[in-house]
C-alpha cells in the first residue's frame, strides 16, 4: 500500500512539474511569437520608409536643384536680362521659371500629404529636414525684405503645390502640361500672376535681391542634406550666391 501511495505521489508531482514546465514553455513561445511579430512589423515599417525615400527623395532633390539653379542664374548670371531680348525667349524665361518654382512646391506638398515630411528613419534627421523645408518657406513668406519680388505666403505656397500635383499619382505635372494650363485655364494661371510680374520686374531692375539670394542658399542647404555623398550633384555644381556678388 505504501508503495502504491508513493507511486501516486510521485506521479502527481511529475504531472505538476510537467504542467508547470509546459505553461512556462507556452509562455516563452508566446513571448517569442510576439517578439517575432513586433520585429516583422518594424521591418515592414522600415521597408515602407525606404520605399518612401526611394520614391520621394530624388524627385525633391531634383526639383530643389532646378529651382536653385534658376535662382542662381537670375542673381549671378543675368538670365532674365539675356532672355528678355526676344519675345519667344521672354516667354520661355517666364514659363520655365514659374514651372521650376511650382514643381518644387508640388513635391513639398506631396511629401506633406503622403508621409508628413520625408522620414529618414531617425528623429534627428526628421527634425533637420523639417527645419530646412520650413526655412525655405519662411524666406518665401517673409516680409522683412526690401521688396516683395518672389514673396509667396505660406497658404499660397501650398495652393500652388496642390495645383501642380498630378491627379491620382504621386507626381507633378510636366512642363508641357504646365504651359498648356497657363494658356487655357484662367483660374490656374491666376495663381501665378504675382510671380510672373516679379519675373518681369526683376528683368529690368538692378541689384541682387536678398530674398532670391537667401532662397538659393537655403535650397542648396537642402540639397546638401538630401545628397550628402554628392552622388547626384558633384561639388563643382554646388555654388551659393551672396548679396555682395560673391560666390562660395
Amino acid at each position: 500500500m505504501k508503495t502504491e501511495l508513493l507511486v501516486a505521489v510521485l506521479s502527481g508531482a511529475a504531472a505538476l512539474v510537467s504542467a508547470a514546465y509546459s505553461a512556462q514553455a507556452n509562455r516563452k513561445n508566446s513571448l517569442l511569437a510576439n517578439d517575432l511579430e513586433r520585429q516583422k512589423v518594424e521591418h515592414h515599417r522600415l521597408l515602407e520608409r525606404q520605399d518612401a525615400m526611394s520614391r520621394f527623395r530624388d524627385p525633391l532633390l531634383w526639383a530643389a536643384f532646378d529651382f536653385q539653379s534658376r535662382l542662381f542664374n537670375i542673381v549671378s548670371g543675368h538670365f532674365l536680362r539675356v532672355y528678355f531680348t526676344e519675345p519667344h525667349d521672354r516667354q520661355y524665361a517666364i514659363r520655365s521659371t514659374l514651372h521650376v518654382f511650382a514643381e518644387y512646391l508640388g513635391w513639398v506638398e506631396i511629401l506633406r500629404r503622403r508621409i508628413y515630411f520625408l522620414d529618414l528613419g531617425n528623429k534627428e534627421a526628421n527634425r533637420q529636414i523639417v527645419a530646412l523645408l520650413t526655412r525655405i518657406g519662411t524666406v518665401l513668406n517673409g516680409d522683412s525684405y526690401p521688396d516683395r519680388h518672389f514673396q509667396l505666403f505660406r497658404s499660397d505656397q501650398r495652393a500652388i503645390g496642390e495645383l501642380v500635383m498630378s491627379k491620382g499619382r504621386d507626381d507633378c505635372m510636366g512642363y508641357a502640361e504646365f504651359c498648356e494650363r497657363l494658356e487655357s485655364d484662367l483660374e490656374f494661371s491666376g495663381w501665378f500672376v504675382p510671380l510672373s510680374n516679379s519675373i518681369e520686374e526683376l528683368a529690368v531692375l538692378p541689384g541682387r535681391h536678398p530674398r532670391l539670394v537667401d532662397l538659393q542658399v537655403a535650397l542648396m542647404d537642402l540639397i546638401d542634406f538630401l545628397d550628402p555623398e554628392q552622388e547626384r550633384f558633384p561639388q563643382k555644381r554646388r555654388f551659393r550666391t551672396t548679396t555682395e556678388g560673391q560666390l562660395y
